[in-house]
């Protein structure tokens, strides 16, 4: 089968690689569409200190059963299926205390080789929790249920309230994906802030209520504006930039939540009063991945065609020209792409 193997910085190679052979308790897919996670777009730009080269990167995965292992029970070939990257393991102390996007194993079991791949052997425990029919779905926006499991995770993170007021800092496809998810839970208003004008007409036109271009205007002095001068119910910061935390602290109320769910470059350090936190009782919460529960409910929301993804994707490429799409996410050039093996 034919791989896009990540061999170094800017150095991606579409090889012949062996077909993954599966266990008895394990499910063969057929890759029909992987997302280009931000992720991959780091590390084929300049490495990550966890992930060591050659490998097949892609995570996002969309497909069709082509195998059943002889153990597996409730899935049967043809059907078309998304997969989690990763599953926890229910028994460490995080999984115990119910905190599975904090598994201490949450990386022993993954699609092999990776979604840039023609086929992925699916191990165990992702059979059972984080393997589900899409039927009547398109793969490219099936595929779209890993990011927005994680979209998931961190609006369950914000604890956020019906009727709330939420400033979205950041508009890409995360952050146009949160934008969705705040009205499906009842947000009475948001607001989205982005440098690009381009993604903030997405924005607008998928829900966003107002739109802010700190580069033309004082977001924090609008945001109080929009407020009654409170300040906003609920921050998310969509982007992973120590300034922009700054920024989404400044512009959040008494008593209200900021959501950190851009991840920020490694030795990043940001700056925060202590008072402010402390006498407006101001709440910072971090947010990693999903848990197999965000998961399945993504998997809902899209089959229920509650969110428009159309809107978010915005390029389709086969593997010879992954390199060609990498650069133009990092230039901010367009939304999500999806890989078509």
């Amino acid at each position: 089968m034919k791989c896009l193997v990540y061999h170094g910085p800017m150095d991606v190679r579409i090889e012949e690689c062996q077909k993954p052979e599966i266990n008895s308790n394990e499910v063969l897919v057929k890759v029909l569409a992987c997302g280009l996670c931000t992720t991959d777009v780091k590390t084929i730009r300049k490495g990550h200190r966890y992930i060591k080269p050659p490998c097949v990167l892609g995570h996002e995965i969309a497909g069709k059963i082509v195998e059943v292992g002889r153990e597996v029970r409730g899935f049967r070939e043809g059907e078309l299926v998304v997969v989690a990257p990763y599953a926890p393991c229910d028994s460490c102390y995080f999984c115990l205390k119910g905190q599975h996007s904090l598994c201490e194993e949450l990386f022993e079991q993954f699609p092999r080789p990776g979604g840039f791949a023609e086929f992925v052997a699916v191990p165990e425990r992702i059979v059972r929790k984080g393997l589900i029919r899409m039927e009547g779905v398109q793969p490219e926006e099936a595929c779209l249920t890993e990011p927005l499991a994680c979209c998931l995770h961190g609006m369950k993170n914000l604890n956020l309230q019906p009727q709330d007021t939420v400033l979205i800092i950041g508009s890409g496809p995360m952050g146009l994906m949160l934008l969705q998810i705040a009205k499906l839970f009842g947000a009475s208003y948001v607001i989205v802030s982005d440098l690009l004008d381009k993604r903030l007409e997405v924005a607008s036109k998928i829900g966003a209520d107002a739109i802010l271009n700190p580069s033309k205007e004082e977001v924090s002095e609008q945001v109080k504006a929009l407020t009654e001068g409170r300040g906003a119910d609920r921050v998310i910061v969509a982007v992973g930039s120590p300034i922009a935390i700054s920024q989404g602290i400044s512009c959040v109320r008494k008593g209200g939540t900021v959501l950190l769910f851009g991840g920020c470059p490694p030795g990043s350090v940001m700056e925060v009063e202590p008072n402010m936190v402390h006498y407006d009782e101001v709440s910072l919460v971090g947010s990693f991945g999903f848990s197999p529960s965000d998961f399945s409910s993504a998997a809902h929301l899209i089959k229920e065609r509650k969110l428009q993804l159309k809107d978010i994707i915005s390029k389709r490429v086969e593997f010879d020209r992954v390199l060609e799409a990498v650069n133009l996410v990092s230039e901010a050039k367009c939304l999500k792409v999806v890989v078509l093996p």
